[in-house]
């Protein structure tokens, strides 16, 4: 009997349906049904900041709305804003980045789906530092590639080590995905660990992905980038968490040379390009580092608060 005529799923829609929710934005949901309904709800669910993107950010937007035919740009994104980019990372962290190298996608999230399409086959395995941001696994999952946990606790900052690689060799990963400052621990990768990672990773012949998209939002130490270590590392970022633009969907890779133009052709197809208004707004917003600054001072003091 054909499997849908019985009300059973197709193969590999049952494959994809074993896919879990992210479960916070099942709770948002509700939370604004309710909201919807005129309950008074505080949202505490969905990890954004409670400011609007910075002025000048929203000024350049307002210019292209009446001025810009907002078309499709390039797949990689605006030469200009990948430009700036990789001015930034001059500016913050003194690293060399050219321009070609940045990839503009529409939020971490695609960033994260180009990255492990681009470099991962479906049946390898990804080593994935445990507690962690649950898509990492989700997305995994969806791409046929098995993720692997790496259980951490308070001895190691929350964090992985050389020797967790070691004990994992057997295992055959084909990289490790980390994220310094962690999402939901909040620690980050201190002392030597980030450039002994990035070292071990590059004697065994792993990818190093590393998810940046807190950079900025760090209070006792300043967070470093893998890039420092590992030209060849991945590097994930976004504007939603420092820059304060969580709905303008909008992120960046840097990447080796040589996986330029796999990305490239992975996003025309899937994306066609970043949204071109967003692109533009992201291009104002680094004009209002001092605004993003004051923001920051708000967090402190709200997690000096917290500690006490």
């Amino acid at each position: 009997m054909d499997g849908r005529k019985a009300g059973r799923l197709p193969r590999d829609m049952a494959c994809r349906s074993r896919i879990d929710p992210f479960i916070v934005m099942d709770v948002m949901g509700e939370a604004n049904a309710r909201a919807a309904g005129g309950e008074d709800i505080i949202h505490m669910e969905v990890g954004q900041p409670a400011t609007p993107a910075p002025s000048t950010a929203r000024e350049r937007v307002r210019d292209a709305l009446e001025s810009e035919r907002l078309g499709y740009t390039e797949a990689l994104g605006l030469p200009a804003l990948r430009e700036r980019i990789a001015r930034y990372y001059r500016e913050r962290y003194g690293s060399s980045v050219a321009p070609g190298r940045v990839v503009v996608t529409a939020g971490s999230s695609a960033a994260f789906v180009l990255a492990l399409l681009a470099v991962l086959d479906p049946a390898d395995t990804l080593l994935l530092p445990s507690p962690g941001y649950p898509c990492y696994r989700q997305i995994l999952k969806a791409l046929g590639v098995t993720p692997m946990l790496v259980e951490t606790g308070a001895g190691t900052r929350w964090m992985p080590t050389v020797a967790d690689l070691d004990r994992l060799a057997s295992e055959s990963p084909a990289g490790l995905l980390l994220a310094s400052p962690n999402n939901p621990t909040g620690t980050m990768t201190v002392g030597s660990r980030l450039a002994e990672l990035a070292e071990a990773c590059k004697r065994r012949g792993l990818w190093l992905i590393s998810d940046e998209i807190y950079h900025g939002l760090e209070y006792e130490a300043p967070a470093e980038t893998a890039l420092a270590y590992w030209d060849a590392a991945i590097v994930v970022n976004s504007f939603s968490k420092y820059f304060s633009m969580t709905g303008w969907r909008i992120g960046w890779l840097v990447v080796p040379e040589d996986l330029v133009r796999p990305m490239e052709r992975l996003a025309q197809n899937l994306y066609i390009s970043p949204p071109a208004i967003s692109q533009i707004a992201a291009l104002g917003a680094f004009d209002g580092i001092e605004e993003l600054e004051a923001i920051k001072a708000g967090y402190a003091a709200n997690r000096a608060l917290a500690l006490e």
